[in-house]
């Protein structure tokens, strides 16, 4: 099979990218007869602008930016799959339980991306609960990660490993972990145009099939997974390294669907700011053909 190059771009460093790197790390592209170069877009937003401009093929990113663009008339973007999106509030050290939250505030990006609908989406629980918590914005620039929690910028912060297992080991708990509330493995995932999959079809199959092969070899490897984590996203230390993939891998899907209900709360979530959100179809925004056949051909058994 002689080999197709394509570009495929990812958001951040977090977690989400892992699957797809692993699977380009272990050659598991090429043996599908594809020539896939990775691509850091600085964002769910840059993921968005460089699969609509052409810049890239196929993207990992989580779901609001693709689910605003498609709204707003913007894009022609769905989700060919799910993948990994695990989120926790974390809090200060001094800080052991959620009650202890009353009063406080929760620290939020400002751009409208997940990191926001996860703010204003416990903030609701919270209030439902007794507990009275507000937003904060943080400033811009300067050290990523727990930094805000330790220099009195806010008293907790929605966050996802590898940054959140680095906090975690610093002393700050995990208040929540939004797996329980039906948002782990859902709101992100690989994405593509939809005149990209009609042109081509075979393509994108074999990209969706290397992907869940990818997804597969980051379940049953631990060790060379964790060594790949180490060297897309530049963490130094192996504990935060090996917490982030012994927090990643339990419960990990087999087959990465997207999860159709999960993108739909997300809507509910943005219809204030967002109009149409409401009255959206999350269906019209995944197309899952490609997972469904790996599915009914008994692919994933196949690999062992």
């Amino acid at each position: 099979m002689a080999s197709e190059s394509l570009i495929a771009g990812y958001a951040t460093i977090g977690q989400g990218a892992g699957p797809m790197i692993v699977a380009e790390r272990a050659g598991i592209f090429a043996k599908h007869g594809l020539d896939v170069k990775m691509r850091l877009m600085g964002g769910a937003k840059g993921v968005v602008r460089g699969l609509m401009d052409g810049e890239i093929l196929f993207g990992n990113l989580a779901a609001p930016a693709l689910l605003r663009a498609g709204i707003e008339g913007k894009s022609d973007l769905v989700f060919l799959t799910g993948g990994i999106n695990q989120q926790f509030l974390v809090g200060r050290p001094r800080f052991r339980r959620r009650g202890e939250l009353d009063g406080g505030r929760i620290g939020f990006v400002g751009d409208g991306g997940l990191n926001d609908l996860l703010v204003r989406f416990i903030i609701e629980r919270f209030a439902s609960q007794g507990i009275r918590a507000s937003a904060v914005q943080l400033e811009r620039g300067g050290e990523r990660g727990a930094a805000p929690l330790f220099d009195g910028s806010c008293d907790a912060l929605v966050m996802t490993p590898p940054e959140a297992v680095e906090a975690l080991l610093r002393g700050c708990p995990f208040l929540v972990d939004f797996a329980a509330l039906g948002f782990n493995y859902a709101l992100g995932g690989i994405a593509a145009r939809r005149r990209t999959i009609e042109a081509s079809p075979d393509l994108t199959r074999r990209f969706v099939t290397a992907y869940v092969e990818g997804m597969h070899r980051y379940r049953t490897d631990r060790e060379f997974t964790i060594k790949v984590q180490q060297e897309y996203s530049g963490i130094a230390d192996t504990k935060v390294a090996e917490g982030t993939y012994d927090l990643t891998r339990p419960g990990m899907p087999e087959l990465p669907y997207p999860v159709v209900e999960a993108l739909g709360e997300a809507l509910m979530m943005m219809s204030r700011d967002v109009p149409g959100a409401a009255n959206a179809d999350p269906r019209s925004f995944v197309d899952d053909r490609f997972v469904r056949e790996l599915d009914e051909s008994g692919f994933v058994r196949s690999l062992g």
